[in-house]
């Protein structure tokens, strides 16, 4: 398939990913996943910072440690930026193709109201990373009160990583976005 058709094939399934899952943010589900139930504990390390707390909550994952580390620093970078309230800053950190079709006012229209989280400094845990068909995901968990978990979709361009987009975990029992 040409790489073209590949990159307006990713952009739309970006747009249908966000369109889907911006209705279930509001949503709240009880049950955890499944995996996490059954899984067994693994000490957490912190990072601390100035605005927010980031937690590795397990070191196993099909991402090696130095991608795993790239990946995570792209993230927490726009997360830190959002809860400054850097809107300008915190896009320049998504994808080459997710800045041509999102301008900055649509871009901060569907923080505010799809992931207002991420502008309050919400600890934030990561979780799982895979890397597959040259797309990684990254679980990421936000709260603690009630947590919310993304899956951030990041692509490699231009020699770097890029988040392409970010969707609410849905739960594998209960098949709803995860708030638990």
């Amino acid at each position: 398939m040409p790489m073209a058709h590949r990159q307006r094939d990713r952009s739309c399934l970006r747009f249908v990913i966000i369109g889907l899952t911006l209705p279930f943010i509001g949503l709240s589900a009880c049950a955890q996943v499944a995996s996490e139930s059954t899984a067994q504990s693994e000490p957490e390390q912190s990072v601390p910072t100035s605005s927010t707390t980031t937690t590795i909550v397990s070191s196993r994952s099909s991402c090696e440690n130095d991608l795993r580390g790239d990946l995570q620093a792209k993230i927490f970078s726009q997360i830190e930026a959002l809860s400054r309230g850097a809107f300008e800053e915190a896009r320049k950190f998504a994808s080459p193709s997710f800045r041509e079709n999102v301008g900055l006012s649509e871009f901060q229209s569907m923080i505010q109201s799809g992931f207002p989280f991420l502008l309050t400094g919400e600890p934030a845990a990561f979780g799982r990373c895979r890397l597959v068909d040259g797309t990684a995901t990254v679980e990421v968990r936000f709260g603690e009160n009630t947590p919310v978990t993304l899956i951030y979709f990041l692509i490699w361009s231009d020699n770097e990583w890029w988040i392409d987009a970010a969707s609410p975990a849905l739960d594998s029992i209960t098949d709803k976005a995860e708030s638990s």
